[in-house]
């Protein structure tokens, strides 16, 4: 529609201005998300490291403590299925539609982020137990397995989620930026991490007076219970941010 303004916006119709309007309310859950995910890529770098330094073995054979990333897939796929054969049919036959609202997508990511916060709760009691121990190896690396379990739930459940709700919300011609836009919201999320490592570092040396809680020639010199029960206090804040914001969104 063009009133014969030289302004941008003369050149767009009602249905663009109303596509651009329908993004831009969705941005509050994009950025709520983004910071829930911060803690995904912290369970498969230092988690697992932090796993090498416990005992490895099972039944007299030694397991490689990067096979933990495994079990993440393995809950995963099993969930999916499950939730395809079983879950959907149920659901949509005695909820209709309504399984398939913006509020039933966003409930179900927020449950995905619930278990984020429960995986860093454990990682910091984990964490704990491993420090107060005479030897960390008379543990066994089985003990960071909830941990990657509570990973697995959490992508199935959130990320799956958040392709769903974009899609069934964006408008026809954006459908399409549905899955990319999820895929920004981890790989922001995975970026800021390296910043947060920085912030934490610097904060916690107390101006170069004493090692950070991530600084040390091992992990026996490491905090990392700290920095774990830090992260879990962040993603319970983010998680509260992303319930308002969901809340926002669904009143509006």
């Amino acid at each position: 529609m063009y009133t014969g303004d030289t302004d941008a916006w003369s050149y767009c119709d009602i249905s663009q201005v109303e596509e651009a309007k329908i993004f831009v309310k969705m941005l509050p859950i994009f950025i709520s998300s983004i910071f829930c995910y911060l803690p995904f890529s912290f369970f498969f770098t230092l988690t697992a490291t932090a796993a090498s330094t416990m005992s490895t073995k099972i039944m007299g054979v030694k397991i490689a403590p990067a096979s933990l990333y495994a079990v993440a897939i393995v809950i995963q796929f099993v969930v999916l299925v499950m939730y395809n054969r079983f879950i959907v049919p149920f659901m949509h036959r005695y909820t209709s539609s309504r399984y398939y609202s913006s509020t039933s997508h966003l409930v179900r990511a927020g449950v995905g982020f619930v278990f984020a916060m429960l995986g860093t709760g454990v990682a910091a009691l984990v964490e704990r137990k491993r420090k107060m121990a005479e030897d960390p190896k008379d543990l066994s690396f089985l003990w960071s397995l909830p941990q990657f379990i509570c990973v697995g739930l959490m992508e199935i459940l959130s990320f799956v989620r958040l392709i769903e709700f974009f899609s069934y919300q964006l408008p026809v011609q954006l459908k399409s930026i549905s899955s990319s836009m999820v895929f920004c919201i981890v790989g922001t999320a995975i970026w800021l991490d390296g910043a947060l490592v920085a912030i934490i570092g610097r904060v916690t040396r107390h101006g170069d007076k004493e090692n950070g809680w991530l600084d040390g020639m091992g992990f026996e010199s490491t905090r990392l219970d700290l920095f774990y029960a830090f992260l879990t206090a962040l993603e319970f804040l983010s998680f509260l941010i992303f319930v308002f914001c969901g809340r926002r969104y669904l009143l509006r």
